[in-house]
């Protein structure tokens, strides 16, 4: 009978279209989740998933179009415009899902950072870092995978015909990538042993960032399946395992951005003095003391931050502090906590 994809020995286009239309809707339902929970408390690490969402979209049609022009077909089968149009839609592909890939990092390390004042100069300048380095990466990565080669040269028909240097560019892009991954999951491990939290809220830190590990396991074997594309006999149709490990590469380092936004997450981002972090839909703080009182409410996020009093002040005054979200109040001691 009918039949909308059939899978063939020179035809694997039907994997990956199920591969491509599943990661894209697991990376969109959680982006849609994410929006929920930071309702009105957007901050530059949503912006950055935005951004890293809409790359997302256009790698993904890029895609699809690339699919319909021939991708994972036997190159042999397809005309010389099919087979031009196939290379330049994959060529364009590559650049949008690193860019995608190093925004989803920057959003990353933009939340850990956004759980921190500017007073904690030490965890700011530990962010900073890291973020310009995966800035920088997300340019390069761009770059070194399309730079002076044609499209066809990465898609190549003959082993003779592939890009010089491409196979060294693309080996570089995904080791320094991993190296990427490794920071975004040993900084908040870093920045949270510096505070006065339980062993236990220290390992689910730990915990939840750790979950970008796996993309290092991905980068390699697409990069393993890559490489052995470009010297076999049917190139067209031995792609496929890298594009679908590059497609779960992106699907899983998109959700791993938004993991540790999770509520129930931030919430127990307890420092152990009585200090929580959590997103809700605002927080209040006051001060009281001889004076009189001041008080204030801003739609944001609550940020950890390096309480300090001096202990002239200490006798003369209280800070309290009371932190909304949506499903209750939790109220917050004044016990200060410190950044090592």
């Amino acid at each position: 009978g009918h039949r909308w994809a059939t899978v063939t020995a020179d035809d694997r286009s039907g994997i990956l279209y199920i591969v491509t239309f599943l990661s894209f809707t697991y990376s969109s339902i959680t982006f849609i989740t994410r929006c929920f929970i930071k309702w009105r408390v957007f901050g530059a690490d949503d912006a950055a998933a935005l951004v890293a969402q809409i790359a997302s979209l256009v790698q993904f049609s890029l895609l699809l179009l690339s699919l319909s022009a021939g991708l994972a077909k036997n190159f042999e089968l397809l005309s010389k415009d099919e087979y031009a149009r196939m290379a330049s839609l994959q060529f364009g592909n590559q650049i949008a899902l690193y860019i995608a890939l190093g925004l989803s990092k920057a959003a990353t390390i933009l939340l850990i950072q956004r759980l921190f004042t500017n007073d904690m100069r030490k965890a700011w300048v530990v962010c900073n870092v890291v973020i310009g380095t995966v800035l920088v990466w997300t340019v390069l990565a761009a770059l070194l995978v399309s730079s002076g080669c044609s499209p066809e040269s990465l898609a190549p028909q003959q082993p003779s015909q592939t890009c010089p240097s491409i196979v060294v560019r693309y080996t570089l892009v995904v080791v320094s990538d991993a190296v990427t991954d490794i920071m975004l999951v040993v900084v908040p491990s870093y920045l949270c042993w510096q505070l006065q939290m339980s062993l236990t809220l220290k390992l689910q830190v730990a915990a939840v960032f750790a979950f970008r590990l796996p993309l290092i396991a991905l980068a390699g074997l697409f990069l393993k399946t890559w490489e052995r594309s470009l010297t076999v006999d049917n190139p067209g149709t031995h792609r496929t395992p890298a594009i679908i490990y590059q497609q779960a590469q992106l699907c899983v380092s998109l959700i791993a951005a938004t993991i540790p936004c999770l509520k129930s997450f931030i919430k127990s981002f307890d420092t152990g003095s009585g200090v929580k972090a959590a997103f809700g839909s605002s927080y209040e703080y006051s001060s009281t003391d001889r004076a009189g009182s001041h008080a204030r409410r801003e739609g944001e996020s609550y940020q950890l931050s390096s309480l300090t009093k001096s202990k002239d002040d200490t006798s003369r005054s209280t800070t309290r502090a009371r932190l909304k979200a949506e499903d209750g109040e939790i109220r917050l001691d004044p016990r200060p906590f410190t950044s090592a």
